[in-house]
C-alpha cells in the first residue's frame, strides 16, 4: 500500500532505501495521538535539496525518540513572510492536525513554518490548544504543549525581523545593480540575450527577425498586421508559437529591446504595503544626471524605441480595465470634436460625423447631433492655418503650440526633458536635505558639507543647461508663414493634421443645427476653445 505523500517524498530526492530506513515507505497506521505531520519549505526554488532532506532526517530521529509515526510529510516552496501569498500545503498540514488525523505538526524550525510574526504563529497555536494537538520545533527543543508558547513567540517575530532585513538588502542589492547598468534577472525580449555581467547583447538566432519587427513598426505597420505577415513566413517565438499583437507589443515595449534597464512599478495592497506584482509596462530606469541607465546593445536604438512606444500608445486609449487598442479614426475630427449635449466626442459614420452617444443608446440617452463631415474637415483645417499663421513670433501661445507639436514629432526629446526635470528636481531636494543636515542639525562637518554641496552644485548646473537646451525652441517660421503653412497642412497625412489640430486647441464643439435643411455655413457651428495663455472665452468660427 502506498503513502499518501509518496510524490512529494521522491520529489526530495530520496530513494526506495532511504525512505524504507527512515520508516516512510509504507503508510503508518496508529492512534492519531502518536502520528505527526510534517511540513518542509523552502522559499526558492535553488535552495539546496540535500538541507531539507536533512530537515526530515532530524525530526524522523526525533520522532523515533518521541515514539511517533510520520503520517504525512507536507513540502512546498513558498514564501512564508507575505501575506497575500496562498501557501496550500501549508494550509493542508494545518487542516490535517485540525480534523484529528494527527495531533502534532511538526517543523524544523519556526522560520520553516511562517515569518509573518504572532499575529499569524498565535492564532495556529490557539486553534491546536483547542483541540488537545501541539506545534513542536524540533531543531529549537520547543512543544506548545509543554509551555512553549512564549519561546514560539519571540522566535517567530524575530523571524518576522528577519524577513523585513532580508527584502531590504535584496532591494538595495537589485537597485545597485540597476543602477550601475545591470538588467534584473528574468527572460529577455526576444532577439536580445544576456552575455554575462548583467549586461544584454542581441541574439544572433532571434535578431534577423526581430529587427524585421522593429522596421515593420517604425514604417507604420500595426502589430496585428506584422504577426499576420510573420506567421505567413514561418517565422516563430522563441517557444515555437505563432506570433500575436500582444506578444510584439510586450516586446517591443521591454526597454531592453532598447539596451537600457527597465523600472516597473511596485504594486502595493490596500493599506500601501508593497505586493509581489509590478506593472507589466515598464520605462527606463534613469540616473542620477537624468539619462537612461544603459545596459548594452538590443535589437533597436533608444530614439527608435521611444518612437515605437508612441506609436503603440497612439493606437490605445485607457479604459477602467487597463489600455485597450482603437481602430485608426478615418476622419480628422474623430473623437476630437465633442457632442454639445453628452460632451462625448464624436463618431464617423459613412459620410457624417454622428454622436457616439446617440448612435450607442438611442435619442434617450442623449439628442445628439450630426452633420456632413467633408465640410467640417475643410474648415476646420482652413480655421487652423489662418488662426496659427496670425499669432505674433512672440505670442506665447504660439511657443505652447510648437511645444506641443515637438512633443509629438520628437517623442525621444520630450521623454529626455522629463527625465532631465526629474532629476534636477531630485537633485534641488538633495541639496536641501544636506543643508538642513549642515546647518539645522548639525550633523556633518564643514568641509564634508562643502565638497558634497559642490558636487551638487555642479550636478545642477549640468543639468540646469541641458533642461533649458531640450526647452529651447526650433524654427518657427513655417508655423508664421501662411502660404508654407497652408502648403505643410497639404502635404501632412491624417495622423499629423489630427495632432496639428490637438496641439492647437483646448476643446472643439459641434452646435445644433436650426432644423432640417439648416443651410447657415458649418463655421457658425463650430465652437472653437483655442490654446491660450491665460483664461478665454471659447469662441465661434466667424469670417
Amino acid at each position: 500500500m502506498q503513502r499518501e505523500d509518496a510524490e512529494e517524498l521522491h520529489s526530495l530526492g530520496f530513494t526506495a532505501e532511504e525512505l524504507e530506513e527512515l520508516a516512510l515507505s509504507a503508510p503508518a497506521v496508529t492512534d492519531p495521538v502518536n502520528l505527526v505531520d510534517v511540513y518542509l519549505r523552502r522559499s526558492k526554488k535553488r535552495e539546496d535539496l540535500a538541507t531539507l532532506r536533512g530537515h526530515l532526517r532530524d525530526i524522523v530521529r526525533w520522532c523515533r525518540g518521541e515514539d511517533l509515526q510520520i503520517r504525512h510529510v507536507w513540502f512546498e516552496q513558498r514564501s512564508a513572510s507575505k501575506a497575500h501569498v496562498r501557501r496550500d500545503e501549508f494550509e493542508n498540514a494545518k487542516a490535517a492536525v485540525l480534523a484529528g488525523r494527527s495531533k502534532t505538526l511538526a517543523v524544523w524550525k519556526t522560520d520553516r513554518l511562517d515569518r509573518r510574526g504572532m499575529g499569524e504563529v498565535g492564532g495556529l497555536l490557539d486553534d491546536l490548544d483547542r483541540r488537545r494537538a501541539r506545534l513542536v520545533s524540533t531543531s529549537e527543543g520547543l512543544d506548545s504543549s509543554k509551555g512553549g508558547r512564549i519561546v514560539f513567540a519571540i522566535l517567530s517575530e524575530r523571524a518576522r525581523d528577519e524577513a523585513r532585513d532580508i527584502a531590504l538588502r535584496v532591494q538595495i542589492g537589485l537597485d545597485s545593480h540597476r543602477i550601475i547598468g545591470r538588467a534584473p534577472g528574468g527572460k529577455p525580449p526576444f532577439g536580445v540575450r544576456f552575455i554575462g555581467d548583467g549586461k544584454v547583447g542581441p541574439d544572433p538566432q532571434e535578431y534577423p527577425t526581430a529587427r524585421k519587427i522593429a522596421d515593420l513598426l517604425l514604417g507604420g505597420m500595426p502589430a496585428t498586421t506584422i504577426a499576420h505577415r510573420l506567421t505567413a513566413e514561418g517565422d516563430k517565438t522563441r517557444t515555437g508559437r505563432h506570433w500575436s499583437a500582444n506578444a510584439i507589443s510586450r516586446m517591443a515595449q521591454s526597454p531592453l529591446w532598447a539596451g537600457v534597464v527597465p523600472y516597473r512599478e511596485r504594486k502595493t495592497d490596500e493599506f500601501g504595503n508593497p505586493i509581489d506584482k509590478w506593472g507589466w509596462k515598464a520605462d527606463p530606469l534613469v540616473g542620477s544626471d537624468g539619462h537612461p541607465v544603459s545596459c548594452g546593445t538590443g535589437v533597436v536604438s533608444l530614439a527608435e524605441w521611444y518612437v515605437i512606444r508612441g506609436l503603440f500608445n497612439s493606437r490605445t486609449v485607457r479604459g477602467a480595465l487597463g489600455r485597450h487598442g482603437v481602430k485608426t479614426p478615418g476622419k480628422l475630427l474623430t473623437g476630437i470634436m465633442l457632442c454639445p449635449f453628452c460632451r462625448v466626442g464624436m463618431v464617423s459614420g459613412g459620410e457624417s460625423y454622428r454622436c457616439r452617444t446617440r448612435m450607442e443608446g438611442g435619442p434617450a440617452a442623449c439628442i445628439g447631433v450630426r452633420t456632413k463631415a467633408s465640410r467640417v474637415d475643410e474648415e476646420m483645417g482652413e480655421a487652423w492655418v489662418t488662426h496659427v499663421s496670425s499669432l505674433e513670433p512672440e505670442d506665447p501661445v504660439l511657443h505652447e503650440i510648437a511645444q506641443r507639436w515637438l512633443a509629438y514629432q520628437d517623442p525621444e526629446r520630450e521623454e529626455r526633458r522629463k527625465h532631465v526635470a526629474a532629476a534636477l528636481e531630485d537633485a534641488e531636494r538633495r541639496s536641501e536635505e544636506l543643508d538642513d543636515a549642515y546647518y539645522v542639525h548639525g550633523r556633518m562637518k564643514a568641509d564634508r558639507h562643502a565638497s558634497l554641496g559642490k558636487a551638487l552644485a555642479e550636478q545642477m548646473d549640468t543639468l540646469r543647461a541641458e533642461l533649458k537646451a531640450l526647452q529651447r525652441q526650433s524654427d518657427l517660421t513655417p508655423l508664421l508663414d501662411g502660404v508654407l503653412l497652408a502648403e505643410g497642412w497639404e502635404a501632412a497625412t491624417l495622423a499629423d493634421k489630427r495632432m496639428l489640430i490637438r496641439c492647437a486647441i483646448n476643446e472643439l464643439t459641434l452646435l445644433p443645427s436650426t432644423g432640417q435643411g439648416d443651410r447657415r455655413p458649418i463655421r457658425d457651428r463650430l465652437r472653437v476653445d483655442w490654446v491660450a495663455i491665460g483664461v478665454v472665452e471659447p469662441e465661434e468660427l466667424s469670417d
